[in-house]
């Protein structure tokens, strides 16, 4: 019985410690990842906006990504309101304008988080494209701890994706 009691109070102890270094992380966080395309704004916006052309370039959309059944587009595929969506996933655009792209995005487990694209003019002769995903986390240690990970799990496909893009519109007509 001794035991019992000594290993039930040292996994409530262990809960609370790990509980209270869990509340020194942040409650949001923000991936972000950014390439520069030698290209006008108006085709980065007209590639990156239209959800019809995510799948030439979007590792997490892209039909190589055989994870995702189910697939269907809104029409139209552009604008505010347009999403794209699967069994797993459902990306729907928030706002659009010349500078940015702001996206909800769901995913059938229940996670939810935005995203987006800033279109930013810093060089005259190329356009950098920063694309982004906001995570806000409770205060569970599983959720807060988890979000280490995010940015590792998530910036190399960014990275590979935005390649893509950049190749996708510099080598468009």
């Amino acid at each position: 019985m001794r035991f019992i009691k000594l290993g039930l109070i040292s996994a409530i102890a262990l809960f609370l410690v790990i509980t209270a270094l869990s509340l020194l992380f942040p409650a949001h966080m923000r991936v972000s990842r950014a390439v520069n395309i030698a290209a006008p704004r108006e085709k980065v916006y007209r590639v990156a906006g239209e959800l019809k052309t995510w799948s030439g370039w979007n590792h997490f959309v892209s039909d190589t990504n055989s994870a995702l059944t189910g697939r269907s587009l809104s029409t139209p595929s552009v604008g505010k309101g347009a999403f794209w969506r699967s069994d797993q996933l459902k990306i729907t655009v928030r706002s659009s304008s010349p500078d940015s792209i702001r996206m909800d995005w769901d995913q059938a487990k229940g996670r939810n988080f935005t995203g987006g694209f800033n279109l930013l003019q810093l060089y005259p002769d190329s356009l950098t494209v920063q694309w982004y995903f906001d995570f806000h986390f409770h205060w569970y240690p599983w959720e807060k701890f988890g979000g280490l990970v995010y940015d590792k799990k998530l910036g190399y496909i960014m990275e590979e994706s935005l390649t893509d893009l950049k190749r996708y519109v510099e080598n468009s007509p």
